[in-house]
């Protein structure tokens, strides 16, 4: 597939299709992107990774899925436990026809991607909108903060999110920020280990939670 041909082919076939809303033009372009890093082929990228780049909600982000699935516009397969869903992104062009076939001209091209900076912008105002996360459910990180633990902690941040729902399910406390709350407790457990060392067995956990 050609990645431009690709988003122009895209752009114009939304246009007809009132059914089309934001998120699911998020969601296409956030899985596109994604799919030309991996040359086309099946790939598979975990829920927090996806909720970060589409920017949308994780309710957003299911019924989108489903409707592009319903287009024909992709394919992909949950698996069972921890493992992520794997995507295969189908062709545009093949399924709705090329720019000729539409009668695309440079002006529609340019709609298109003022269409896209429009998009963008409206995403960037709107207000900033927390999941739960957690075994409880009860651990709210928008999607920025998501980002942010992921690159402080890596493979850590699931083991830390879990950490705080049972936290909070078992004793009922209140945060008003649990990213920070999160980020309270790896400083208390790189104090309590000599450093921060996420890949090491032996670091002593804190037992005293900070308010």
């Amino acid at each position: 597939m050609n990645y431009l041909a690709e988003i122009l082919a895209f752009n114009n076939w939304i246009r007809y299709n009132s059914g089309i809303n934001k998120s699911d033009i998020c969601l296409w372009h956030a899985l596109m992107y994604m799919a030309n890093r991996f040359y086309w082929k099946e790939f598979n990228v975990p829920m927090l990774t996806l909720l970060s780049e589409s920017k949308l909600t994780k309710n957003d982000l299911y019924k989108s899925r489903n409707k592009l699935k319903h287009f024909g516009l992709l394919d992909f397969k949950e698996r069972g436990g921890n493992k992520s869903t794997i995507y295969k992104m189908n062709s545009v062009v093949s399924l709705y026809g090329t720019q000729n076939d539409t009668q695309i001209i440079t002006q529609d091209m340019t709609q298109s991607m003022t269409q896209n900076v429009n998009i963008l912008k409206t995403r960037n105002k709107k207000e900033i909108i927390k999941e739960k996360f957690g075994e409880f459910e009860n651990v709210l990180l928008s999607a920025d903060e998501l980002q942010k633990l992921k690159s402080k902690l890596g493979a850590e941040t699931e083991s830390y999110i879990e950490r705080l729902s049972s936290y909070i399910a078992s004793s009922g406390k209140k945060y008003k920020s649990h990213y920070a709350t999160i980020l309270s407790w790896t400083q208390k457990d790189a104090k309590n280990s000599g450093g921060l060392n996420y890949g090491s067995n032996t670091k002593k956990l804190c037992t005293e939670y900070p308010e």
